[in-house]
């Protein structure tokens, strides 16, 4: 595996796109946008977030990922403390949690990750990937924040332990906030904890002001695994005033795999 490192020209200091060659996968590479903060690491290596976008950034041209909100975040506040790593989903397909874990791979043979604090997040197709990818990967991750993804139960069991912050807009209309509902249930029944947000009035795009807003990244930096050294701050004036975040809750669902059944119902609504 290699990660090729030549930045194109044209994107902001910190910012590059690469190719990373696939062995065993169903494709043979996956792009990738990545961000690396400026000056030296820290003995312990940057805390690192894996960004998973939804159904509509698929495709084979990462520049199709430069305007979203997690970029322009880190490029408007100056000091981001994480290595942001966001790969770009084939056109057609959904996330493969085996083709992130070799990314994740490549990326930390390459630059100073520190493993203690990997963080996933992902919005609407990328949201049900950010589920399915911390429950194939138990004990990699040191928290997750889906937002607006649909549910799958029957990974319940390997999320109780992970810190959560879910998020999804009340009036949401192509993946309804019952899906987070019913997660979020689930794993408080199951003695998780997660943090559950709901934005009254919002409908599918509420990634734009959770990714411009430093509580996300405040949280995340509040959390690791076991042996970190901790000591990271995010600027304050990436706090958007107009980003207030509404915590809520409500009832639950039943089980069924909504991937591993392929039906078409579940791939509609996971395609939006």
């Amino acid at each position: 595996m290699t990660c090729a490192a030549a930045a194109q020209p044209g994107l902001p200091p910190g910012r590059s796109t690469h190719r990373l060659a696939l062995y065993d996968q169903a494709d043979d590479h996956v792009n990738y946008l990545l961000y690396v903060p400026p000056g030296p690491a820290p003995a312990a290596g940057w805390p690192t977030i894996l960004f998973l976008h939804g159904s509509e950034q698929r495709g084979d041209n990462p520049a199709m990922l430069e305007d979203l909100a997690i970029l322009a975040f880190a490029n408007r506040v100056g000091g981001f403390p994480f290595i942001a790593i966001l790969p770009q989903c084939p056109r057609g397909e959904h996330w493969s949690p085996g083709v992130l874990r070799e990314l994740l791979d490549s990326v930390e043979a390459a630059l100073p990750v520190d493993r203690q604090r990997l963080y996933l997040t992902g919005f609407s197709m990328g949201g049900y990937g950010t589920w399915q990818t911390a429950a194939a990967m138990p004990g990699v991750f040191a928290a997750i924040a889906p937002l607006c993804g649909i549910a799958d139960l029957p990974d319940v069991s390997h999320l109780v332990d992970i810190p959560t912050w879910v998020f999804h807009g009340a009036n949401d209309h192509n993946v309804p906030l019952s899906e987070s509902v019913t997660m979020v249930e689930a794993l408080r029944r199951a003695g998780g904890r997660p943090q559950f947000t709901i934005y009254p009035g919002r409908e599918h795009d509420i990634w734009t002001m959770t990714y411009r807003d430093s509580r996300l990244y405040l949280w995340f930096l509040s959390h690791s695994l076991p042996g970190s050294s901790g000591g990271f701050s995010v600027p304050a004036s990436g706090s958007p005033a107009n980003a207030a975040a509404s915590p809520g809750s409500s009832a639950s669902a039943d089980s069924g795999s909504r991937i591993a059944a392929r039906s078409a119902s579940s791939d509609a609504l996971l395609d939006r």
